[in-house]
């Protein structure tokens, strides 16, 4: 019940771009100027020891009958300027990326941004903190994590993503997944209704403060039909968390414009 209470009243600090800390936008159309990126939230401490979470399969997507639709190359690749084509990694050195899995890159596009690579939602969406309009983008550097100290870093392809692997959560991890947002939901609300729950994991070649590998994120996308309606994004085996509305439409362009 204490870690329910927790993750319902989650504290966002913003991490904002220092360039521009109020027009950073992690959606964008084709023809628009190139964004700041958005502010990444500081995830709380949340779920307590809670236990640790498989890494998924990589090879498992290939083996489920069915996927939920992607969104069209258009809308995971827009057509861009050459400077939206840098940072949608277009010109990244060879082995600084690494490909998002299906059918995650139906919902998401990773980008090669000043302060390291993230992901961001498709055009047309937004990510933004549960019953907020507070968009949000998921940094390979995480909260309190710290970037190497090297002079001639280049944070758009040093500080990266190293892999994705992903799968849709079944038996015990799909149970631990309804946990999650159970846990998410707020006391006497019932969660959302969703189909079936991917997972993503996205690990960072950024450690932890008293670690030595990268972190990893498992992020749990909540699909009904065939798109994600939330995403619960969760970092030290889900012992700091992140409750997340995929906004689309209306929804969405009225967060984009803010």
């Amino acid at each position: 019940m204490a870690a329910a209470r927790r993750l319902a009243a989650l504290m966002l600090a913003a991490a904002m771009c220092a360039a521009a800390p109020a027009a950073g936008v992690p959606v964008w159309e084709p023809g628009d100027p190139l964004p700041d990126m958005a502010p990444d939230a500081t995830v709380e401490a949340t779920l307590g020891s809670a236990p640790a979470i498989p890494m998924a399969r990589p090879d498992s997507a290939a083996r489920t009958g069915t996927r939920p639709a992607q969104a069209s190359q258009a809308e995971r690749r827009p057509e861009t300027t050459p400077d939206a084509a840098d940072f949608l990694c277009a010109r990244a050195p060879a082995g600084t990326t690494a490909p998002v899995p299906p059918p995650f890159d139906g919902w998401l596009v990773r980008v090669c941004a000043a302060q390291g690579q993230a992901l961001v939602p498709v055009s047309s969406e937004a990510w933004v903190a549960h019953g907020s309009a507070d968009p949000i983008s998921i940094l390979a550097l995480a909260p309190g994590a710290t970037p190497p100290g090297d002079a001639g870093l280049d944070p758009r392809y040093d500080i990266r993503f190293t892999a994705f692997a992903g799968e849709e959560a079944t038996e015990a991890r799909r149970a631990r997944a309804d946990a999650l947002l159970a846990a998410a939901t707020s006391n006497g609300t019932r969660p959302p209704a969703y189909d079936a729950v991917w997972q993503l994991d996205a690990q960072s070649n950024i450690a932890l403060p008293g670690e030595t590998e990268g972190a990893r994120y498992n992020l749990f996308f909540y699909v009904a039909g065939t798109r994600p309606r939330h995403i619960i994004a969760c970092l030290d085996e889900c012992r700091q968390a992140l409750y997340l509305d995929v906004l689309n439409g209306v929804e969405a362009a009225e967060v984009l414009k803010r």
